[in-house]
C-alpha cells in the first residue's frame, strides 16, 4: 500500500466519524425541532381550551342572570343589536374551536369534533332563548332548561377540564421528549467525538512512525553509497515510495560501478564522435548550400559573418495562390502539405532553370529573384527582366496544368513582378536567412497584391525592361494596398513577331533578338508559348 493510499485511509476514517458525529447531531436538532413544535402546538391549545372555557362561562353568567330577571319581572325582548354582540360572542368561541382542530393531530380530531357538535347545539339553544326571552317567556324558559344549562353544565365542567387536562399532558410529554432527545444527542455526540480523537491519535502515531523508520533506513544507506561503499544495498522492503526510493538507490549504486567501466569505452567513443562531426560538418556544408546561395554561403563559413550588399539592378518576383485560404481550412494539414510542396516543387525547377534564385516562401507565398551575382557563375547580366517574365509564366502554366475539376485544390496564382535596386545580407544567429530590403522589395510585393489570378503583372520600371520581347497590356493608374497609384502591365506573351510558328523548341526570331540585346543564348523557353500568338494567359 502506498503513503498516499495510507495517509488517504487514515484521513477518510477520520472523516467519516466526524460525519457521523455531525450527523447525530443534526438528527437531534431535527427531533428536538419537532418537539419544539409539538410543544407549541399544546401550549396553544391549552390557551385555545382556557379561553373557550372562560367565554362560555361568562356567557353562561349572562344567559343566567337574564333567566332571573325574566322569573322576577316581566322584560321586554332584546334588541337586535344585543342579539348581534351575543352572535358575536359564540361566532368567536366557533373560530377558536376551529384553530384548536387546525392545531390538532389526527388522534384528537375526533374529540375537537365532538368539541364543535356539542357548542353548536348549545349555542342553537342559546340563540332559541336569547331570541325568545321577553317575547314567547314559555319557549325562552323552557329552551334554557331542557337543552341549555345540561349543554353549558357539561362543556364547562367536563368536556373543556378534560380537554385542558390533556393539553397539560401533552406539554409536560412534549418537553420531557425535548429533554430526552436533547440528552440523547449530546452523549452520542461527545462518544463519536472521543472515539474520533483517539482513532486520530492512533493513525497519526502509526503513520508517523512507520515513516520516521522508512526514512531513517533511506538516510543511512545513502550516506553509505555517497562514501563509495557501491556494495551496500538499503534493505527496505515495502511497496510503497519508500520502497521505491530505496530501489531507486540500490540502482544508483549498481549504475555508478557499472559507470566505472564505461568510461574507457566513453573515451574511445570521443575520437568515434569527432569523425562523425567531421562528416556532419560536410551535410552541414551541403545543407547551408540549400538555404543560401553559394557566394553568400562562402563569405559566412570563412568570415563567419556576411557583409550587406547593394545591387542597383534586380528583378524582384512575388508568387501567391488564389483561393490557398478557403483550401486549408477544408482540406487535412497532411494533404494541404502535400499539394503545396507539390507546386513549390515545380516553382523550384522553373526556377532553377532559368538561373534565378530562389528567397523564400512565407506560406503560400513564393519569393525568387533575377540578376544577383551571387551564384556559381558569380556574374551579373541584363537578361534577368527577361528571364524573370519567362520563369513567371512558365509558373502559371504549371498552376493552370494542376487546375483540373478532379483536383482537391483549385489555385490560381498571382505573380507580381517589379525591377530596381536592393540591399541583400543575412540577418539572424539562429536560423538565420538571406534576404533582401528596400522600395523595389515592398513594390514587388505591391505588384503581386494589385495582379489577378493566373496573370503576370509588370511595374512600370520592368516593363520598359521587357517590352521588346513580351506582348503587354497596360492597366492605367492602379490604386495598391498602400493608397498609392503607379502603372501596371499585364503580360499576355511573347510578342507575335517573335514567335515563328514552326513549333521549335526555341523560335528563332526570339533567340536572335536575345542574343542581340544580352549577347547570349536564352537559358530556356516556355514550351507553350509556341502555340497561336493570340493564346491569352489565364
Amino acid at each position: 500500500m502506498t503513503i498516499r493510499r495510507r495517509l488517504v485511509l487514515s484521513f477518510a476514517t477520520i472523516l467519516v466519524l466526524f460525519c457521523l458525529n455531525l450527523g447525530v447531531y443534526l438528527w437531534g436538532k431535527k427531533r428536538q425541532s419537532s418537539t419544539v413544535v409539538a410543544l407549541e402546538r399544546a401550549v396553544a391549545r391549552q390557551l385555545l381550551v382556557a379561553s373557550i372555557q372562560q367565554d362560555l362561562t361568562n356567557l353562561q353568567k349572562q344567559i343566567a342572570l337574564i333567566s332571573e330577571i325574566m322569573t322576577d319581572t316581566a322584560q321586554t325582548g332584546a334588541g337586535s343589536e344585543e342579539i348581534a354582540q351575543f352572535n358575536n360572542h359564540l361566532a368567536a368561541i366557533e373560530r377558536q374551536i376551529a384553530e384548536m382542530e387546525n392545531l390538532s393531530d389526527s388522534a384528537d380530531r375526533s374529540r375537537i369534533e365532538s368539541l364543535r357538535s356539542d357548542f353548536q347545539a348549545l349555542s342553537s339553544s342559546w340563540r332559541i332563548f336569547y331570541e325568545n326571552f321577553g317575547v314567547n317567556q314559555t319557549k325562552a324558559i323552557l329552551e334554557l332548561a331542557t337543552k341549555g344549562d345540561p349543554l353549558s353544565q357539561q362543556m364547562i365542567n367536563q368536556v373543556l377540564p378534560q380537554l385542558q387536562e390533556d393539553e397539560k399532558h401533552r406539554m409536560d410529554a412534549a418537553v420531557a421528549d425535548f429533554n430526552r432527545v436533547g440528552l440523547l444527542t449530546q452523549q452520542i455526540t461527545i462518544m463519536i467525538l472521543l472515539v474520533s480523537i483517539g482513532v486520530a491519535i492512533l493513525v497519526a502515531y502509526r503513520v508517523s512512525s512507520y515513516l520516521a523508520r522508512g526514512l531513517n533506513e533511506l538516510k543511512n544507506g545513502a550516506s553509505l553509497i555517497g562514501q563509495g561503499q557501491l556494495e551496500h544495498r538499503i534493505n527496505l522492503r515495502s511497496s510503497d515510495e519508500l520502497g521505491d526510493l530505496a530501489q531507486a538507490y540500490n540502482e544508483m549504486a549498481g549504475n555508478l560501478h557499472l559507470a566505472r567501466e564505461q568510461l574507457l569505452q566513453t573515451k574511445m567513443d570521443v575520437e568515434r564522435r569527432h569523425q562523425e562531426l567531421d562528416e556532419q560538418k560536410k551535410i552541414g556544408d551541403k545543407l547551408l548550400l540549400n538555404i543560401l546561395p553559394v557566394q553568400v554561403a562562402k563569405e559566412l563559413k570563412e568570415q563567419g559573418t556576411v557583409e550587406p550588399k547593394y545591387f542597383e539592378d534586380v528583378t524582384i518576383i512575388f508568387t501567391d495562390f488564389v483561393g490557398f485560404t478557403t483550401s486549408s481550412e477544408k482540406l487535412a494539414a497532411e494533404d494541404l502539405v502535400h499539394f503545396l510542396n507539390d507546386y513549390f516543387t515545380a516553382f523550384d525547377q522553373i526556377v532553377t532553370q532559368y538561373h534565378m534564385e530562389k528567397l523564400k516562401t512565407i506560406g503560400d507565398s513564393y519569393m525568387y529573384v533575377g540578376g544577383m551575382p551571387l551564384g556559381r557563375r558569380a556574374r551579373r547580366t541584363p537578361s534577368h527582366p527577361v528571364d524573370a517574365v519567362l520563369a513567371a509564366l512558365e509558373m502559371v502554366q504549371a498552376v493552370s496544368e494542376r487546375d483540373t475539376p478532379a483536383s482537391p485544390v483549385r489555385w490560381a496564382v498571382r505573380i507580381g513582378i517589379h525591377t530596381g535596386p536592393v540591399i541583400a545580407g543575412v540577418v539572424g544567429i539562429q536560423k538565420f536567412a538571406f534576404d533582401i530590403w528596400g522600395d523595389s522589395v515592398n513594390f514587388a510585393s505591391r505588384m503581386e497584391s494589385s495582379g489577378a489570378p493566373n496573370r503576370v503583372n509588370l511595374s512600370q520600371q520592368t516593363y520598359s525592361r521587357v517590352k521588346d520581347f513580351f506582348d503587354c497590356e497596360h492597366r492605367g493608374k492602379v490604386l495598391t494596398k498602400d493608397k498609392k497609384e503607379a502603372d501596371m502591365y499585364f503580360v499576355k506573351g511573347v510578342l507575335p513577331s517573335l514567335l515563328d510558328g514552326k513549333g521549335q523548341t526555341l523560335p528563332e526570331p526570339f533567340v536572335r533578338r536575345y542574343r542581340i540585346y544580352f549577347q547570349k543564348e536564352p537559358p530556356a523557353f516556355p514550351p507553350f508559348l509556341l502555340e497561336p500568338a493570340e493564346r491569352k494567359m489565364g
